[in-house]
């Protein structure tokens, strides 16, 4: 029954590469992560100043990022009023309501006598989402239309890269793959996050010797 409704997901909502997109923002710096949020949000100014030279001023002004990365709190927030509009616009757009994405960065590291000296680089993302109006359970349409590998299984004994703040009474949705570790929980009883997707570069994280806090939704 599992598989005639993963087929069904798949034929109706088709194959997206949203998820290939967030994983090739994995070890990005802080300039080319705000560099390829802005090209999402020329997407959205194209389309609006002709029209509307007036709102596009403003979405304009609202989608401007500091020079650099905070030094005290190496994350990212992008939401629909930031930088991140064009992103949490297009962002599971066929399926979910992306409410906000989370860029958490492992700051600049050192040179060691066994490795050179290396810039900021994003080292896991949280997505918080409402998949509310989505065709079928969230895992499943991670799965069969955006293209995630089988997880594992249930009461495997795997410990995650990360300590995230998730909800201990809740279970949680385990993928990995290659340098990827994928972590989904749903999170029931609030009314626009209804889960959280984390997405985690492996050796990013094997590198990093000062880790951000990462926070609940």
């Amino acid at each position: 029954m599992t598989f005639l409704i993963s087929a069904l997901i798949l034929f109706q909502a088709g194959v997206r590469n949203d998820l290939i997109e967030l994983r090739s923002y994995l070890g990005s710096n802080y300039p080319r992560l705000i560099q390829c949020l802005s090209s999402k949000n020329q997407i959205l100014l194209h389309n609006t100043e002709t029209l509307a030279p007036a709102q596009a001023a403003e979405m304009r002004a609202r989608m401007r990022a500091p020079d650099r990365l905070p030094a005290d709190r190496p994350i990212v927030m992008a939401k629909i009023d930031n930088v991140g509009q064009g992103l949490a616009s297009f962002l599971f757009e066929d399926d979910f309501i992306t409410e906000q994405v989370n860029f958490a960065f492992c700051p600049p590291q050192p040179a060691t006598p066994s490795q050179p000296a290396l810039p900021e680089r994003v080292m896991t993302i949280q997505v918080l989402l409402d998949d509310s109006r989505a065709l079928g359970p969230a895992v499943t349409l991670l799965q069969s239309a955006y293209q995630l590998p089988p997880p594992l299984p249930p009461g495997s004994n795997y410990q995650p890269v990360l300590n995230y703040p998730i909800r201990p009474a809740l279970p949680l949705t385990i993928w990995n793959f290659g340098n990827i570790e994928a972590i989904y929980q749903a999170i029931p009883g609030q009314p626009l996050i209804t889960g959280q997707l984390w997405i985690t570069d492996k050796t990013v994280r094997s590198t990093c010797t000062q880790i951000p806090t990462l926070t609940a939704p």
